[in-house]
C-alpha cells in the first residue's frame, strides 16, 4: 500500500463496477465513487453496456454519458470500422 495519496503506484487498476451491487469500504467502493462524473469512463462503457443502470443514480449508462463533457474523450475506430 502506498504511503502518500497520489503518489508513485506499482499498479493502478479501477474497479468500476460488479453487476448491481453496491459496497462501501475503506478500501473499496462499488460502483466506483466518480465513475457517473469521468468522461473517459463513461464513453467506452457506453459501447458495451448503455442500459446498464448505475444502482445509485438509477440512470443508465447511456444517459450519464450525456451529462458530462465528452469532448476530450477520442474513440478508436472499431475493427469492423475499418474493415
Amino acid at each position: 500500500m502506498r504511503q502518500e495519496r497520489w503518489g508513485a503506484r506499482t499498479l493502478d487498476l479501477d474497479l468500476l463496477l460488479y453487476s448491481d451491487r453496491t459496497l462501501s469500504t475503506p478500501h473499496l467502493e462499488l460502483p466506483h465513487p466518480r465513475m457517473t462524473i469521468r468522461a473517459f469512463v463513461l464513453v467506452p462503457l457506453a459501447e458495451i453496456a448503455p442500459a446498464w443502470i448505475d444502482p445509485i443514480s438509477g440512470r443508465s449508462i447511456e444517459q450519464l454519458v450525456q451529462m458530462v463533457d465528452c469532448s476530450e474523450v477520442q474513440r478508436f475506430p472499431r475493427v469492423t470500422d475499418v474493415c
